[in-house]
This record gives structure tokens, C-alpha cells and sequence, in this order.
């Protein structure tokens, strides 16, 4: 099979962030974490960060973007583990957002 760029002329970039803490990450920190994420990166905030609890399976949150937006997620493993899924049609530095 052979792939094909749909949108050539549209940008698309990810990155996955994770890693271990010593106290899981927690809906308030979550929040201040993708406020900053967005001006880090320069993207245009569309809307606060919005958080919220998952109970015995951690915490989430997302910001959206002008440009498309990001998700955050803490589980109570042992350590603590969090990931971040950003997705933007506008390029930004990998490495300032890690």
C-alpha cells in the first residue's frame, strides 16, 4: 500500500510527553500545566484548561487550541505516571514543550 499526504499543504505535528512523580499530578496542577504548555509553545488558547477526575483511574484534562489542542493524563501507579498528547496544525519546538 502506498500512503498518501491528504493535505499537503496543511502542517500536522505531535508529540507525546511522559514521565514518573513522586505524587501523582492532580487536576489543579493539570490546569497550570496546559496554560503553560500553550504559551510555551505560542499557540492561541481558545478556551481554559478544563480538568477533571477519573476516580480510581486518575486524572485527565485538555486545552483547545486555535490550532487543535492537547490532553493530559495522570494515573495512581506506582510511580506516578503522566502523558501528554499534543496535536497542532501550527509548528512548534519539541523540545521547549518536553
Amino acid at each position: 500500500m502506498k500512503w498518501k499526504n491528504l493535505a499537503p499543504n496543511l502542517v500536522r505535528q505531535r508529540i507525546i510527553i511522559e514521565g514518573t512523580t513522586e505524587k501523582i499530578v492532580e487536576p489543579e496542577q493539570i490546569g497550570v500545566y496546559l496554560d503553560e504548555l500553550a504559551k510555551i509553545c505560542d499557540i492561541e488558547k481558545l478556551s481554559d484548561p478544563y480538568a477533571y477526575t477519573a476516580h480510581d483511574m486518575g486524572y485527565g484534562g485538555w486545552i483547545h487550541w486555535k490550532s487543535s489542542g492537547a490532553a493530559f493524563y495522570s494515573y495512581p501507579t506506582n510511580p506516578p505516571l503522566f502523558t501528554v498528547d499534543c496535536y497542532t496544525c501550527r509548528p512548534f519546538s519539541c523540545e521547549e514543550a518536553a
